[in-house]
């Protein structure tokens, strides 16, 4: 046995229940569980490792199921605008300013934060993701679905920033020089299938490439069906079928989707149109939903599609909280997500958990809409399950990814009887993790990274960020969005 971690409170995440172990232990052997169950039942002295866990909370490593961490680097310049202002007029001219190296320090420096938070999985959504997999996942020991953005957005329009997580404003002409571009927000955004080509091209060097690494899942991702033709969302979705993959989309997102789409498509809807494609299925993972009927809510998850909600982003971007729990009790998967750090601030994945529980008893006026428990499984099993991964839950066979809560001064006690207190505190506490192992491998140990140098990451995100939006402030003051009036203002 490699490691065996003694004691404290186990939450196994098994069944439809928490599995909940006092006075539990988790034996590992090769990267892989190898007990689960009661402490005095383990031959500890069987471990070359012994992990102490007295007082702590033991659970499943946490599923960040939907998360652009480049974006990381611009954490604070694109918060409190309206809606139709936050890409094109905020956060989007300091994104285009951003280079290669810019999004792989961004990266760092969002992965870090998660694995802080006890995350061990994230599904990170970029453009040239193999670059982040290789520079940050790989040394970082973390386990990836490696999601290749696909948009067809031709270069110069609404969607297109440069960044490859933009998704546009209906307000915003695109390039002013092309006659093609109208300027109404009614009116599709040409698309460019050479775009599309190189992104799928990518996307199929990843499947290659990663064929045997066992921390890395490929995915594809056509980012949403407005930035892409219809024909290529289809032979996505065969592609993700030969494949055995996930197909990853931005689904009903908004007005700017909702208007492009309607006007692409004789005044249907999303939902409607991807039904009619023949892509709504269990491999199909729908991010967000926000903009989708509850009829269709149920459709899609009467047919299988997974959703991964992401209330910190929605609620801050968009101010309206994701149908978590309508999805849920409409019997579909729902894993949460941390989206982007400009605007809800970043991917500690806890807050995230406190985030999707506080906004749903307020969104539903019931304070037993997603209680803790609910929101604890989201993030792990869950999200696990939207991403067609067997993580998320401790069980023997299971990949050894597990985290290790302290209570801390945030969020103890953590007692037993007559309530096992961690689980709540654990989610409206959001403490950081003592431990964490990704396939049996510690990643944090007694709260320090193994091998990572979080004050060095900082440090490089500081002067990259510095350095993007010196260079990018006057297309951030000519966009003219209300943060500039906040900042001159002296707001901010």
């Amino acid at each position: 046995m490699d490691v065996a971690i003694v004691g404290g409170t186990h939450l196994t995440i098994r069944g439809e229940r928490l599995g909940i172990v006092d006075d539990g232990a988790l034996g590992i052997t090769d990267g892989t569980i190898t007990y689960v169950g009661p402490a005095n039942a383990l031959d500890e002295a069987a471990a070359d490792r012994v992990v102490d866990a007295e007082g702590c909370a033991v659970t499943p490593g946490l599923v960040d199921a939907h998360a652009h961490t480049s974006l990381a680097l611009l954490r604070g310049t694109a918060q409190d605008v309206p809606e139709i202002e936050w890409m094109r007029r905020t956060l989007g001219p300091f994104a285009a300013a951003m280079d290669d190296e810019d999004r792989v320090v961004g990266c760092r420096l969002g992965v870090l934060e998660a694995v802080a938070s006890g995350v061990t999985t994230i599904c990170e959504y970029a453009s040239d993701v193999s670059t982040l997999v290789e520079e940050v996942y790989g040394p970082l020991g973390v386990r990836v679905v490696a999601t290749e953005t696909v948009n067809e957005v031709a270069t110069g329009h609404i969607g297109d920033t440069g960044d490859p997580d933009d998704t546009g404003d209906p307000d915003d002409t695109g390039d002013p020089d092309d006659p093609d571009d109208t300027g109404d927000p009614d009116d599709p955004y040409p698309l460019d299938t050479s775009k599309g080509d190189e992104a799928v091209e990518r996307a199929e060097s990843l499947f290659d490439a990663y064929a045997d690494a066992p921390l890395v899942e490929p995915a594809f991702g056509p980012q949403a069906l407005d930035m892409v033709h219809p024909d290529r969302l289809e032979h996505l979705h065969e592609r993700a079928g030969e494949r055995d993959a996930k197909l990853h989309v931005h689904v009903a997102q908004g007005e700017r989707e909702a208007r492009q789409v309607a006007a692409r498509y004789g005044g249907r809807s999303t939902v409607e149109v991807l039904e009619e494609l023949g892509v709504v299925d269990d491999r199909l993972v729908a991010a967000h939903l926000h903009g989708a009927s509850p009829d269709e809510r149920r459709r899609l998850a009467d047919a299988g599609v997974a959703m991964v909600g992401c209330p910190s982003s929605i609620a801050a971007i968009d101010g309206i909280v994701p149908p978590v729990v309508e999805y849920r009790e409409a019997g579909g998967t729902v894993g949460l997500g941390t989206d982007q750090a400009p605007g809800p601030g970043g991917h500690d994945l806890p807050r995230e958990l406190r985030t999707a529980a506080l906004l749903s008893k307020t969104d539903a006026g019931d304070p037993t809409a997603f209680p803790a428990w609910s929101a604890l499984r989201a993030g792990t099993v869950g999200g696990a399950a939207a991403l067609g991964l067997d993580v998320g839950r401790l069980a023997v066979g299971a990949p050894a990814d597990v985290a290790v809560f302290e209570p801390g001064v945030g969020a103890a006690p953590f007692l037993r009887e007559p309530i096992h207190t961690a689980v709540p505190n654990l989610v409206y506490g959001a403490p950081r993790a003592r431990d964490v192992l990704v396939a049996g491998a510690f990643v944090v140990r007694n709260g320090s990274f193994v091998d990572a140098d979080p004050a060095g990451a900082v440090v490089a995100a500081v002067d990259r960020a510095s350095d993007v939006l010196s260079a990018a402030e006057g297309d951030w003051r000519d966009a003219g969005s209300a943060l500039v009036d906040a900042v001159d203002d002296g707001w901010l």
